[in-house]
């Protein structure tokens, strides 16, 4: 999942690019990309052409060095480079870096043919006077090649965390293409030092940068600000799935993993199927974020239903009434047609995507809630039914077998700040702006 940074040179016959290329080869790699360099990747056997022109329709960005020896048999480089910059200039790479280096000058690698190249970001290599100086050190170039990467975060292992983290880098992407100062404006908001606004003015990899940086977690205040500052190179849609995106990472990872059935379930799974989730929140929307945060918001990873508040009031018995209700939201979590029955013809567990339906143990008889709950695990095993007891103290339900309580517990004073959380990153969709935080309080 990482960033594909293809290399175009000519080091095995000109020493100064071969000493470049040592140098930021082993440092992109570190930062985190995937660098393609052929003498490294191509095997023994390969059609060395097509794997060469599939990596560079691959690839995120590109370099092209150049030396004096490539610059004066440049056919294979000068070639890459074609292909390279035309990719670029239709949208398909982030940029394509020219690195010049030794006793060469801008002027003579026009004359050879690198005139696409050089039009592109010449000026990430020139002087003021708009003359590269030749005898260029070979480390000054590489470092100038390195400002341009930001690193990649590779603390986690996690492929739904890469891919989270990837769906949020590519509505920065939109945005910086819209807005090329708003990344920069996003990230003073968010509050990042000096230091990490030099990453985010890279030229590849800031937006995955970014990224990392907005769901790091945690409740922060700065997240809507940061948010709103990108709402004017943002449109409507992609500012609402944005921001539904990022509100899930004020969630502990930890925590919220205690979410999932088999993070739950210690040793054997309960004859009975998914535990029953004991937590103590208030509101179902808090047990939907910690759900979203376990899967890394993946789409389609859940399903999720909660039953509206009172029940309807008939000759049922509060269990019977319960049990109705409970089938009825069923209905949309397992998305069953509203004429067809409710069983095992029209309802199976679906590969990749966990079911929960949340009951309140302030609503309903800790009777009624152990036989609901006792009915539904056995025509529906694979279903996490999860209670909220609100403030009460987490524990036990009596009467239902294989409780886990979701530890730790939440406190009220951070469920009621995650709701203003989402409060106010609701309030940077609407046209009206953004609400002052006092106003929600």
């Amino acid at each position: 999942m990482s960033l594909r940074i293809f290399i175009s040179h000519g080091a095995g016959r000109d020493a100064d690019v071969r000493s470049v290329l040592e140098n930021i080869v082993p440092r992109l790699t570190a930062s985190g990309y995937d660098v393609f360099v052929d003498v490294e990747k191509l095997r023994a056997g390969d059609e060395w052409h097509e794997v060469l022109y599939r990596e560079m329709y691959r690839c995120d960005a590109a370099i092209v060095l150049l030396g004096p020896e490539t610059v004066a048999a440049p056919r294979w480089v000068r070639r890459e480079a074609e292909v390279l910059v035309g990719r670029f200039k239709v949208g398909g790479l982030a940029a394509v870096l020219p690195g010049i280096v030794g006793d060469v000058s801008t002027a003579e690698a026009r004359k050879q043919g690198f005139d696409a190249l050089l039009s592109i970001q010449a000026a990430v290599w020139q002087t003021p006077d708009g003359e590269r100086p030749k005898g260029a050190d070979t480390l000054t170039v590489a470092d100038r090649i390195m400002a341009e990467f930001s690193p990649q975060d590779l603390r986690s292992a996690n492929p739904g965390a890469r891919d989270w983290a990837l769906r949020v880098a590519r509505y920065l992407e939109s945005a910086r293409r819209r807005s090329p100062e708003s990344l920069l404006d996003a990230a003073r908001r968010l509050g990042l030092s000096e230091e990490e606004l030099v990453h985010v003015s890279a030229r590849i990899g800031a937006e995955l940068f970014l990224s990392h940086r907005m769901l790091s977690g945690g409740l922060t205040e700065e997240l809507p600000t940061a948010v709103g500052w990108l709402k004017p190179a943002l449109g409507a849609d992609q500012l609402r799935q944005l921001s539904a995106e990022v509100l899930p990472s004020w969630v502990d990872h930890e925590s919220a993993r205690r979410l999932l059935p088999a993070a739950a379930t210690s040793g054997p799974a309960p004859a009975a199927g998914s535990p029953v989730l004991v937590f103590n929140a208030y509101e179902e929307w808090t047990v939907e974020q910690y759900v979203r945060r376990a899967v890394c918001n993946a789409p389609d990873a859940y399903s999720f239903g909660a039953l509206e508040r009172g029940l309807p009031t008939d000759d049922s018995s509060p269990a019977e009434a319960l049990e109705t209700a409970c089938r009825t939201a069923l209905r949309q979590v397992f998305r069953v047609p509203p004429r067809m029955p409710l069983d095992s013809r029209t309802v199976r567990p679906k590969d990749g995507t966990l079911s929960y339906l949340v009951l309140s143990a302030a609503d309903h008889a800790t009777e009624d809630l152990a036989v609901v709950t006792g009915s539904l695990r056995r025509d529906f095993p694979w279903l996490t039914v999860v209670i909220l007891t609100g403030g009460a103290e987490p524990g036990p339900v009596a009467g239902i077998a294989d409780t886990v309580v979701v530890v730790p517990p939440i406190t009220v004073e951070t469920e009621l700040a995650a709701y203003k959380l989402k409060r106010r990153l609701d309030a940077v969709v609407q046209d009206s702006g953004t609400l002052p935080f006092s106003e929600v309080s």
